[in-house]
């Protein structure tokens, strides 16, 4: 493998792994403790004004990801590209769905739908970090 396709590789699994370790932080550390820490009525504003960036920065870190892997696959040749594309593509559609249609609609909703929106928050989250896990796992087949 080239110097350029090893950065190139290096580059995407940064990207993949930086997104999913910012995912699994948030959902399993930060998001808990802070709803222990401030309970719900408090926790819930502070969560609410996160949500926009964090999708935004998964969205960010999912391009540059496919950059790096297009680029790997063009200077190197990866034998599972298509699967660390798809992989990668369904979870930048998880996180722009959730930004971009899921959020508006927790905000109109307000409290009275928080539960049915929180499913599919929490839905659309796992389905993106097993997305990434996959296209991390495909660089490396």
């Amino acid at each position: 493998m080239s110097l350029a396709a090893a950065a190139a590789s290096f580059v995407a699994d940064l990207a993949l792994g930086a997104w999913f370790g910012a995912m699994a932080f948030f959902s399993f550390v930060a998001a808990p403790t802070t709803f222990s820490v401030l309970g719900t009525d408090d926790a819930g504003p502070v969560v609410n004004e996160i949500f926009p960036t964090y999708y935004q920065v998964g969205l960010g870190l999912g391009f540059v990801a496919l950059g790096g892997i297009g680029v790997t696959d063009e200077l190197a040749g990866l034998d599972y590209y298509w699967v660390a594309y798809g992989a990668t593509a369904v979870a930048i559609v998880a996180a722009a769905y959730a930004r971009y249609r899921l959020i508006p609609k927790m905000e109109a909703a307000g409290d009275d739908a928080f539960s049915q929106y929180h499913s599919q928050s929490v839905a659309l989250n796992a389905l993106a970090m097993l997305a990434v896990l996959v296209a991390l796992a495909a660089t490396h087949a």
